[in-house]
């Protein structure tokens, strides 16, 4: 990207932040904004990038989908900037932009999310805390349909490389290196985004905890309607029922 399109972006936060009116809420925008620009402008360094291009960018295997796809950026501010050809490279936690200024890329933080593919079909990620052994940023997939509903669900799309395991004596390979893409996961609160989002077991018990103090009620939907507790589509079911009807 060409320092005149960077500073075009770096002007339209700066406008949509100074839009708001709540002086505090607009000097949370204007922190954002100064923090993702400079996550963006560290990312882009040209060491960054040469790092970056010696490691698996280039791998298929390390994006959710490995062919490029037009699809739209979120800024801090909430500011929507569409693009030709997007991917999200799992292994570095980078998002790789192509327009016709060039290739760039966007770490966690950097942006408020982005949209991978178009309209309906459109698959939705946002930046968010991750508490899973540690605690740091990363891209979460959204599932709720609503990016502040009560309880957020959500995918951590997860890297998985392990190496072929020889034999230590014959020296013949005993198992093949495998590298997929896993996923785990995550649950936590829209309304408060600074708590992050955790790792969800897909059973009873785990699953009711988060409707108390209306299990009950979420637990006869969930019979009425034959819907279980293992199965993710059924229970982001159950977690759109307890946003709509039940959370206050």
């Amino acid at each position: 990207m060409n320092s005149s399109t960077k500073i075009k972006i770096l002007a339209g936060l700066l406008l949509a932040g100074a839009a708001l009116t709540p002086a505090a809420h607009a000097q949370t925008q204007r922190d954002l904004t100064e923090i993702g620009m400079d996550l963006y402008q560290r990312a882009n360094s040209p060491d960054a990038l040469e790092r970056m291009h010696k490691d698996l960018v280039n791998a298929p295997e390390a994006y959710v989908v490995a062919v490029d796809q037009p699809g739209t950026l979120v800024l801090p501010s909430k500011r929507r900037i569409r693009v030709p050809a997007i991917k999200y490279n799992v292994a570095l936690h980078l998002v790789e932009a192509r327009d016709s200024t060039g290739s760039h890329v966007w770490p966690p933080g950097s942006l408020d999310g982005f949209y991978m593919g178009q309209g309906a079909d459109a698959r939705h990620f946002r930046t968010y805390l991750v508490r899973n052994g540690s605690t740091k940023k990363d891209f979460v997939e959204v599932l709720t349909p609503v990016d502040d509903s009560p309880v957020v669900l959500g995918l951590q799309h997860v890297y998985i490389h392990e190496d072929a395991q020889l034999d230590p004596v014959l020296h013949t390979e005993t198992r093949k290196a495998r590298t997929e893409i896993g996923q785990v996961v995550l649950v936590g609160a829209g309304a408060t985004p600074q708590e992050p989002l955790r790792p969800l077991q897909l059973n009873q018990k785990s699953v009711t905890r988060l409707f108390v103090p209306l299990a009950s009620q979420v637990d006869a939907y969930a019979t009425k309607e034959h819907l279980g507790y293992t199965d993710l589509g059924q229970v982001l079911h159950l977690v759109e029922y307890y946003n709509r009807n039940l959370a206050k």
